[in-house]
Formats: structure tokens, C-alpha cells, sequence
């Protein structure tokens, strides 16, 4: 798929969603017009290629600082939000966001002024998966992409190339920032608690692990997921994509390793070649659970 038809068919469905929706169309009006005068300027990022769990750290940060006595505050830009007393946080798409369109895969560079002196915690996912659960977000929530998945891992603009290339750039970057930490969906997966604790320390927030373990029971991805389903999520782009229909949902599985029930074995094989040969090596060392041989 080219730009031009993806730019297309992005806009239409965000047409029809604001046509059926007054709360959408005022989302979308605070998103990308009100939040262009806004000058908030975030002490702090967390940087990810789409689909690799920000909403799950983000629902974590908003019931941890509810429980901390502090009511988050949320600005036009949806992706801003103070967790803190004057400390707002960015979720950041960056050069690997879909709207309007996927930047071309030689447009995927590091804005080094815009990260310049902030804290980025750069959240990282095994490929595969990311491939996988951004099929399912363009096909059946955005209505953007309608061919196979066998397809899709192999398209210039939202393929294994152009994950790869998000991550490495960031990486390779990673000495700008003033700190820059590197964490990942599986790793949250594995130890939540301990996972959770090291992002509120890297975000400069005091730890208290009581409320931490209560905010990721409140955060469980079966609780997300009745959020979402049963509408309590006033945000538009927390709601699912079409009404009972499970594959248009924002928060769908969450699961680690799910690509293999998914992909055929040869586009696994073809996907682990380019991982192996392309993939920062750091990377592929802090993936180590994710086995790119199989």
C-alpha cells in the first residue's frame, strides 16, 4: 500500500467515526487542532513503535498516581499526561505513528532536538508480535489495510523493515537524551511488579510498593479489557473500533509469543532472518526470551 491510499482511507475512517459521534468529533478537534496553541512542554518520554503496550503502562502510571492523592491531569494532546505535580509525561509514536500516514522508511530518523535534555524510557517489543497486533489494529479498528497478514509483514511502510528501522534509530540515538531507558512488553509481562517499580523510579516518582501492586490488579489486561467493552473509558481511541466485533478492540489480547499461532512457519523463518541480520545486537540481547531462531 502507498501513502497516498493509506492517507485515504485513514481519513474516511475517521470521517465516519466522527459523523457517528459528537464525542469523537470533539476528541479529534483537541487532538489535532486546540492541542497546536497548547505550549506544554513534557519532563519526560515514553517513546514506542505502535502496539507495543504504551496503553497498558499508561492505565498502570494514571491508577498508581490516582492512588498516590493525585488526580491526573490530561491536556488537548491526548498523549499527554501529568502524573505527578508538574510532571507531565509524553506517549510518544514518533516517527513510527499512522496518522496521517507511516513516514517513508528513509523518513524514520531521531529528532535530536525534541529529546535533547528529557528522560525517554524507549518500550520495545518482539517484532513479530508488534507485526501481528498492527495487522489487526489497520485491518479491523482503522479499516486501512485489507490484505492477508502474510502480506502485510512484508509492505515497506508498516513492515518487519520499518519496525527494525524505529528501533534501531532510537537506540542508536540513545546517548542524547539526558537518560534513556530501554524496557520491554515481555519483560512487564514477566515481573510486573518489578517492572512497574523501575519505570515510577526512572519517572523520578516516590515507589511505594503497596500501590503499586494495586494499581497493576486494577490494570489486569481482563479488567482493560471489560473497560473498554463496557464503555467506561471516555477516551474515543480507548473504545472499540466497531461494536461486537473483538478484533477491532484497542486492548485485544496482550499476549507474548502470539504471532506463532498467526503466521505460517515460513514467514516466521523469513522474519527471524531479518531480525538476526538487521536488529541492533543490543537489542536482540535485551530480547533475549523472544528465541529468533524458531
Amino acid at each position: 500500500m502507498n501513502r497516498q491510499l493509506f492517507k485515504f482511507r485513514n481519513y474516511r475512517d475517521k470521517f465516519v467515526k466522527v459523523l457517528g459521534s459528537w464525542e469523537t468529533f470533539k476528541f479529534y478537534w483537541r487532538t489535532y487542532i486546540l492541542s497546536k496553541v497548547d505550549n506544554v512542554d513534557p519532563d519526560y518520554y515514553i517513546v514506542s513503535y505502535p502496539k507495543c503496550g504504551r496503553t497498558w503502562l499508561r492505565i498502570m502510571l494514571q491508577k498508581y498516581a490516582e492512588m498516590t492523592g493525585h488526580k491526573p491531569r490530561f491536556f488537548n494532546d491526548s498523549a499527554l499526561v501529568e502524573i505527578a505535580p508538574d510532571k507531565v509525561i509524553k506517549f510518544e509514536h514518533d516517527v513510527g505513528n499512522w496518522v496521517p500516514a507511516p513516514p517513508k522508511l528513509e523518513d524514520v530518523v531521531f529528532d535530536r532536538e525534541k529529546y535533547k535534555g528529557k528522560k525517554v524510557l524507549f518500550l520495545i517489543r518482539d517484532p513479530r508480535d508488534v507485526l501481528v497486533s498492527s495487522w489487526y489494529h489497520l485491518k479491523y479498528r482503522e479499516n486501512i489495510y485489507n490484505k492477508p497478514l502474510d502480506d502485510f509483514i512484508y509492505e515497506d511502510l508498516t513492515g518487519i523493515q520499518k519496525v527494525i528501522r524505529f528501533f534501531n534509530v532510537f537506540y542508536e540515538n540513545r546517548n542524547v537524551p539526558a537518560d534513556f531507558k530501554v524496557m520491554s512488553y515481555e519483560n512487564f509481562h514477566r515481573n510486573t511488579e518489578e517492572q512497574l517499580q523501575d519505570m515510577l523510579d526512572f519517572f523520578d516518582l516516590k515507589v511505594d510498593e503497596k500501590l503499586a501492586k494495586e494499581a497493576i490488579e486494577k490494570s489486569r489486561f481482563s479488567k482493560m479489557t471489560k473497560m473498554e467493552t463496557s464503555g467506561s473509558l471516555k477516551e474515543p481511541w480507548m473504545k472499540p473500533g466497531a461494536k461486537n466485533q473483538k478484533n477491532s478492540q484497542k486492548i485485544r489480547k496482550g499476549k507474548v509469543g502470539g504471532f506463532r499461532e498467526e503466521l505460517d512457519k515460513k514467514h516466521v523463518e523469513y522474519l527471524n532472518q531479518q531480525i538476526k541480520e538487521n536488529l541492533h545486537p543490543d537489542l536482540i540481547q535485551l530480547m533475549s526470551y523472544s528465541d529468533f531462531s524458531r
